[in-house]
């Protein structure tokens, strides 16, 4: 009997070439200094503000920091050795898988990197995770096993934080949009 081999992983370890400066330029220009001028203007209005940052605009940081280009424009990982997740406040990571890419997509982030970021207090503190597919697979096979069938309107699943926190190894971390972690 033929033994189905699964693909080799395409990354083993934490990214360790990353490029801080023009990361950060892109944070300031497009994400912290945006939202805390739009804060301003709501306070001074006496506005309920709610920060918001789009799930492209850590694809683009994250692309920056770590030296890796987008592959798709809606399907498959975010970038070509990682997917990337966002989340507020100490929520969870949520996937979202399509009803003709779905098991694919499954198969894939068993083998990419995963980057996770946390963010707090209108992105005045980020937190920058970093997990192995393999390591995460534990959820990806569970929920590729359970794979509905039929299939729903949408299949999502979820990362909670805290298995990210005790799991993932911290690669950067941000107060008031400037490196606390690493010292560079």
């Amino acid at each position: 009997m033929a033994r189905i081999r699964k693909p080799k992983p395409l990354v083993m370890s934490p990214p360790s070439d990353l490029d801080f400066e023009k990361a950060l330029m892109f944070f300031h220009a497009y994400m912290y200094g945006p939202l805390q001028g739009k804060l301003r203007l709501y306070l001074a209005r006496d506005i309920h503000g709610a920060g918001k940052v789009l799930p492209s605009d850590w694809e683009v940081f994250a692309s920056i920091l770590v030296r890796d280009e987008g592959t798709k424009r809606g399907k498959g990982t975010d970038l070509k050795k990682y997917e990337v997740k966002s989340a507020e406040k100490g929520g969870s990571f949520e996937y979202q898988y399509h009803k003709d890419t779905g098991k694919q997509k499954l198969d894939d982030d068993s083998r990419v990197g995963h980057l996770f970021f946390s963010h707090s207090d209108n992105l005045k503190r980020v937190e920058l995770r970093f997990v192995t597919g393999k390591k995460a697979s534990k959820f990806f096979d569970k929920w590729k096993a359970e794979y509905p069938d039929p299939y729903p309107q949408r299949y999502r699943k979820s990362i909670p934080n805290k298995w990210v926190k005790d799991n993932g190894t911290l690669i950067m971390r941000l107060i008031d949009g400037e490196i606390d972690f690493p010292k560079i």
